[in-house]
């Protein structure tokens, strides 16, 4: 961005102060929301550390699955996992700060009550329980990676505008103010001087 000196008007001028007014509100904007932003990830980040209890609670899953596959064998481990219903889940996007975030509402729950044997059923019922943590942190994963590339470009937009396009228009504004003052000088000099040889020839 340049301004010749044709340029260096008070028009100029007003309109360079009235860009650098908006500019700055617009950083101060977006300051607001990247800091709503990083105060969003901060709150889901604790969740975040039940992964390990997600992780233990598969395990546990899985040992009692093997154990009751080995007391009762693959029919009727096979039989007790039909008879319980497959996990129905909801996907229903919101929206925050203009971030489109994923959603996930289980509608329905699969019921264990329907297995026969006792190690079939705390078995079905554990894997139950897994799969729906397990759902809830996928979801929670998901929120923090759409919120943490949203704060990432909004930084980029303060940072540009904070380091390179306000310094800009500031030295543009003081460049135009600078000039019309020492066009102000010029002329007031100019008719000083016409004034003194006007009253020269006078006298």
């Amino acid at each position: 961005m340049s301004i010749g000196r044709a340029t260096a008007t008070k028009g100029v001028l007003q309109k360079l102060r009235e860009q650098l007014k908006f500019t700055e509100k617009s950083m101060d904007v977006l300051k607001m929301k990247r800091d709503q932003l990083a105060g969003e990830i901060n709150k889901l980040l604790p969740e975040i550390q039940r992964r390990k209890d997600v992780e233990k609670m598969f395990d546990e899953a899985f040992e009692s699955a093997k154990y009751a596959y080995s007391a009762y064998g693959y029919d009727s481990f096979s039989s007790a996992a039909d008879a319980v219903d497959l996990i129905e889940a909801r996907a229903s996007p919101t929206t925050v700060m203009g971030v489109t975030m994923p959603e996930i509402d289980l509608i329905r729950k699969p019921d264990p009550r329907q297995v026969p044997h006792i190690a079939l059923y705390v078995t079905a019922g554990k894997l139950i329980r897994a799969v729906e943590e397990a759902i809830n942190l996928a979801t929670v994963e998901a929120k923090i990676e759409q919120l943490a590339r949203e704060l990432m470009e909004t930084n980029r937009k303060v940072n540009a505008l904070e380091k390179v396009i306000i310094p800009k228009y500031r030295e543009l504004v003081k460049y135009v103010e600078d000039r019309l003052i020492e066009e102000d000088l010029q002329e007031f000099s100019v008719t000083k001087h016409v004034r003194d040889l006007i009253r020269e020839r006078r006298e």
